[in-house]
């Protein structure tokens, strides 16, 4: 039987030790979650460039600068979101980058909108299912799905692309960029810096 300063001691054990654990794992987490960014700081720079030749064609290519924007939008939402957070739940390195590279190979954005939605709530508070690009009255889902539907129009039925959707794409992408990928980095203590390099 032990005693009363035995126990006491005990109890403090547990509390502490519970606590430590506690911090363990929310630090492992945090760090394996960064992980992916710090291993590939240059991971936006593509996206970040393509967003920029855009928007020089925006005026006299509104279809060369569409096309250009719903590629920024479908890879930064893959690759800049989804692969590095992926990646990061899975604790082994080999795995890891296995499964995070069978997320973003298929195509489509549809079929990753739920586990977007759950990224973007839980590292950056933004719900990608009510989210709207300041001033706009559609959210930016069924923007992109408007996007997506003129990009096709442009590649499969050779249509040219006005100017009101080339805007509306600049201003999606540019949210992809500015909110998305920015918001998530912000949690992970992480930073977009000009020309799309990430850093601590």
């Amino acid at each position: 039987m032990n005693t009363p300063d035995e126990d006491a001691r005990d109890n403090w054990y547990s509390e502490i030790y519970d606590e430590i654990s506690s911090e363990a794992i929310t630090e492992f987490t945090f760090e394996r979650l960064r992980s992916y960014y710090l291993k590939h700081p240059l991971l936006a720079k593509d996206v970040i460039a393509i967003y920029f030749e855009a928007r020089a064609l925006s005026e006299s290519s509104p279809t060369a600068a569409l096309l250009l924007y719903t590629t920024v939008i479908e890879v930064g939402l893959k690759t800049t979101l989804l692969k590095p957070v992926i990646y990061g739940l899975v604790h082994n390195e080999f795995v890891a980058e296995l499964v995070s590279e069978l997320v973003v190979k298929n195509n489509g954005l549809d079929r990753f909108q739920k586990i977007l939605a759950l990224i973007m709530q839980e590292y950056s508070d933004i719900d990608i299912e009510k989210f709207k690009v300041q001033g706009h009255s559609k959210t930016i889902w069924e923007e992109i799905n408007l996007i997506q539907r003129a990009r096709n129009a442009v590649a499969h039925r050779a249509e040219l692309a006005t100017l009101e959707i080339a805007v509306l794409a600049k201003e999606v992408a540019g949210s992809i960029i500015t909110d998305f990928l920015q918001g998530v980095l912000t949690d992970f203590g992480l930073q977009l810096q000009k020309g799309g390099e990430i850093a601590a």
